[in-house]
């Protein structure tokens, strides 16, 4: 008997092989996701990991099965999956078989809206898991144009001149944001640019971005699904959402909305317009629209604008911030980043109580300590002067699993 299905931070995830991400739990979740839709349409997208081709099969099996349409969509983008299932008009759900910035061997299923957002509760989607219905209708079919409205929806930046490097993460948007790039005027210099189902994320894009700017202007690095984003500058170097959101936010008024691990720094700058939430997209987004924020993001690449794709994008981000920048360096000089580390432990337990944190604290250290939504880790992140020293203590005094 397998374990009821339950989505974390961003739908289900795991090892492929492993329930539910196997053929049978895919095929479960596609037939739960057409009896909520009461067979619709649902657009299907997914990256370039191994094990993606067997579980579309086995989700779209699922769908017909529950008496939906099936629209397969290709390898895209997530957010070019979100943007396909908005400009549809007809579509009443969107699935991208994604594990996002972790390893090849790990897979995913996320869900996304009729809007193409992402559900804002999965409670009435996950029951039809347990005993999902059979129902006659369902069918499979093409996308006739799959990243059509995704092209359509980016800024217009004219790149002609720019030499730009890609990073595209082996994943799914190398393709795609090659072409957008392109279509633009840009010469594109590419890593991360030849997936094997294997070398998703590895030791490339938004995960690890190269320290070569091949002689490029500035650099676009992606993830696995490409909704993250970190770029390159050949004075600044590596820049993450944190730097991002201080780019972005110089055309924008109104509150910027981050998340507990945002720096310290860019709140300063910042002068009382940061808002901080916990981490998530959909958190940042709920506060978004709470507040009427304009920008939102996370330091991870995540980032939010209002007016833009459903979901976040990488390239999207990169193309407003080139609107920014208006033809010369990317403006990333105003704050200063103060001390931060973060330690990704594996095996051990949450515990806020532990002696390590408070003494951390004490000498005016911001502390924070919790589970991953997306890994079966603990990350533990310290600001302050002595940030490395007390984020291994604190690391090293979590308690085990038992075994």
């Amino acid at each position: 008997m397998n374990p009821p299905i339950r989505f974390g931070t961003d739908g289900v995830r795991g090892m492929a092989g492993e329930w539910p991400i196997t053929d049978e739990g895919a095929f479960r979740i596609g037939q739960g996701i057409a009896n909520w839709t009461d067979g619709g349409r649902v657009f299907v997208g997914r990256d370039t990991r191994e094990s993606g081709p067997s579980l579309q099969a086995a989700l779209t099996r699922g769908i017909i099965r529950g008496g939906a349409v099936a629209v397969d969509l290709g390898v895209l983008p997530t957010a070019a999956v979100s943007a396909a299932v908005a400009a549809d008009g007809l579509a009443l759900a969107g699935v991208m078989l994604t594990a996002s910035h972790n390893p090849w061997a790990d897979n995913g299923i996320k869900v996304l809206a009729s809007d193409g957002g992402k559900p804002a509760e999965t409670t009435s989607l996950t029951q039809y898991f347990e005993a999902p219905s059979v129902c006659s209708g369902g069918s499979s079919e093409q996308h006739p144009n799959p990243l059509g409205p995704w092209l359509a929806a980016l800024p217009s930046v004219d790149l002609r001149g720019r030499r730009i490097l890609l990073d595209g993460a082996h994943g799914a948007g190398h393709r795609a944001a090659l072409q957008a790039l392109q279509a633009m005027g840009a010469t594109v210099s590419t890593v991360g640019c030849a997936p094997n189902g294997q070398n998703i994320n590895a030791g490339v894009g938004a995960m690890c971005p190269p320290t070569d700017l091949q002689g490029c202007d500035f650099g676009i690095c992606l993830d696995g699904d490409a909704d993250r984003l970190v770029m390159l500058d050949p004075t600044h170097g590596a820049l993450d959402g944190d730097d991002l959101l201080w780019m972005l936010a110089q055309t924008l008024d109104g509150p910027v909305v981050g998340t507990v691990m945002s720096n310290g720094g860019l709140e300063a700058a910042l002068n009382g317009r940061l808002v901080r939430t916990g981490v998530g997209d959909a958190l940042v987004h709920a506060e978004m629209q709470r507040l009427g924020a304009h920008l939102g993001g996370e330091p991870s690449g995540h980032i939010m604008l209002t007016g833009g794709l459903p979901t976040s994008d990488g390239l999207y981000t990169a193309l407003r911030v080139l609107q920014v920048a208006d033809g010369g360096p990317l403006p990333v000089g105003g704050w200063t980043r103060w001390p931060q580390t973060t330690r990704n432990v594996r095996h051990v337990q949450v515990d806020l109580s532990l002696g390590a944190i408070s003494e951390a604290e004490s000498a005016g250290h911001r502390v924070l300590v919790r589970a991953s939504g997306t890994e079966p880790l603990v990350r533990v992140m310290v600001e302050g002067p002595q940030c490395d020293t007390w984020a291994r203590a604190i690391a090293d005094a979590l308690p085990r699993h038992e075994a």
